[in-house]
């Protein structure tokens, strides 16, 4: 069954970066089937846009899309020219428009959760499994942060430092869960597909391990930390 992208216009108020799950609680408010055990496959995309002061303001290209089965399309069209309330914004979504998936060989998630895992080395590890695991040779990578502070891994003798990679922090009900920043380049069109369709990990429906076309950016040579540039968090 091919697996298709829904995808709504988007206005309304400035959101907090951490929305995943509000947002996933709000659309399930409208369409409760979304919050269905069975639909645990079903993937909200991250909304694109203008970071700035903590929140995420909306463009003309923002979208509220959904990657699911296109058979389930119909059970999402009641939120068309619908009002989402997540958090204090207020969202007004528009009329749907279905897009089938392309294969581009870049991909890149914004969060993916690695759960139990604070080391990058065990989280490039776990990666290159869940990789395997969807017959994927491409090698993922970890995204170096883009305003890097603190000590560097090669300095002698320092185990402990500030990590080099994009690493965040989101609420998924009372539960605080650690994400990171990954991207891969150089896949085959059957390896961006599966990818895009399947993403990694835990938590899809709030937007977690959801993987979208690299836009602007090539692959960059190896990092000076190291081939996996190891982090240690403080003890």
């Amino acid at each position: 069954m091919p697996i298709i992208e829904l995808s709504f216009r988007l206005r309304g108020t400035p959101l907090p970066y951490d929305h995943g799950y509000p947002l996933y609680r709000a659309v399930a408010g409208l369409v409760p089937w979304l919050g269905e055990p069975a639909q645990i496959d079903l993937a909200i995309v991250p909304i694109h846009g203008s970071p700035h002061g903590g929140f995420l303001h909306l463009t003309a290209a923002s979208r509220l899309a959904f990657r699911l089965n296109a058979d389930d399309v119909e059970k999402l069209r009641p939120l068309s020219d619908q009002s989402l309330i997540v958090d204090a914004a207020v969202l007004r979504l528009g009329q749907p428009t279905e897009y089938q998936l392309r294969p581009v060989p870049g991909l890149a998630s914004p969060f993916v959760a690695a759960e139990h895992i604070r080391h990058s080395d065990e989280v490039l590890e776990w990666l290159k499994a869940e990789f395997r695991a969807l017959d994927i040779r491409a090698v993922p990578t970890l995204r170096l942060r883009r305003r890097r502070e603190g000590a560097s891994p090669a300095d002698p003798g320092r185990r402990s430092f500030d990590c080099p990679y994009e690493r965040h922090n989101r609420q998924v009900g009372d539960s605080s869960v650690v994400g990171w920043e990954v991207q891969v380049f150089g896949l085959k069109p059957e390896e961006s597909l599966g990818l895009q369709e399947r993403g990694v990990g835990p938590g899809r429906r709030y937007g977690c391990g959801v993987f979208m076309p690299v836009v602007g950016e090539r692959p960059r040579p190896a990092s000076k930390f190291g081939a996996t540039g190891v982090w240690f968090p403080p003890a």
